[in-house]
């Protein structure tokens, strides 16, 4: 077994490979790879392709600015905008990353819009009222692609950034509480499956926590985590945050008629609904 581990965009990303041949130059190609797309991609790097944009609300996409916003535009509208890549504006409005904040914060004036204001004229994108894109949403996700497309020739490996996963030849990992950090409500075997995992009690500031619903603005509390598996690494990742802005029984409908995707959501209350075809053993 080898290992690939570094720290890129914020994030630890670990690469387990059950092989004994060298991997150094797949490891250097995907440190590469990960480092251009942070110096493009990046919301802290000042300077870069997306800090000019929103400063210029005007841009060119190359090819994978192109298939992110796509992506994200594609999942904004069949969610009804819940999904939003302009979430951001919001979260510094609420001094998101700011531990000092103690207090409630809410009634601000500022116009933050949504998706709907992103125009897309092939690989020109403008930005309109006072938005701010962002790819977080699907970007750790899109270098898992990536990730996962260098890896091809190997039967068994695991990719783990940041707790989103990727895993091939059988890895049984469990699915952490959102309730207590020490425990697990079940466990999952990756197998040719991405596993996006979302929940609001992990970046938490005052009364808020990192997950908006964009259509009030404010934290959205009704479903605690969710536990995504699919066969795409965007769609499971922008599914996993969506369920956790919706209502409870708006994320129950969507989880269950979204045919790409399956998994787990629990609830507020603590009630676990899993999709038929998801492949989790939940403990009763």
């Amino acid at each position: 077994m080898q290992q690939i581990s570094f720290d890129i965009i914020w994030t630890h990303l670990e690469i387990h490979i059950d092989t004994i041949e060298s991997i150094w130059i797949i490891s250097q190609n995907i440190q590469s790879k990960l480092h251009d797309f942070e110096q493009t991609f990046s919301r802290f790097i000042e300077g870069n392709w997306l800090y000019n944009l929103n400063k210029n609300r005007t841009g060119i996409l190359d090819n994978d600015g192109q298939i992110m916003l796509n992506k994200m535009l594609e999942i904004a509208r069949n969610t009804n905008g819940y999904f939003d890549p302009t979430i951001w504006k919001r979260l510094t409005e609420l001094w998101y990353g700011n531990k000092n904040i103690w207090f409630d914060i809410r009634g601000t004036d500022s116009e933050y819009g949504s998706y709907k204001d992103i125009e897309l004229h092939w690989d020109q994108v403008l930005l309109h009222k006072n938005i701010e894109l962002e790819f977080g949403g699907i970007g750790k996700w899109y270098l898992i692609d990536i990730i996962y497309s260098e890896l091809q020739e190997f039967p068994r490996f695991l990719i783990n950034f940041g707790w989103d996963l990727y895993g091939r030849g059988g890895w049984k990992i469990g699915l952490e509480s959102p309730f207590a950090s020490d425990e697990i409500i079940g466990t999952l075997v990756l197998d040719n499956t991405f596993l996006a995992c979302s929940a609001g009690t992990k970046r938490k500031w005052g009364n808020h926590h990192h997950l908006i619903d964009p259509h009030t603005g404010e934290s959205a509390w009704d479903v605690v985590a969710s536990y995504v598996e699919g066969t795409s690494g965007m769609m499971t990742d922008g599914y996993a945050t969506t369920l956790c802005v919706m209502p409870w029984e708006l994320a129950y409908e969507t989880l269950q008629n979204t045919p790409f995707i399956s998994g787990v959501i629990v609830s507020k209350d603590g009630n676990i609904y899993q999709k038929k075809g998801s492949r989790a053993e939940i403990f009763s």
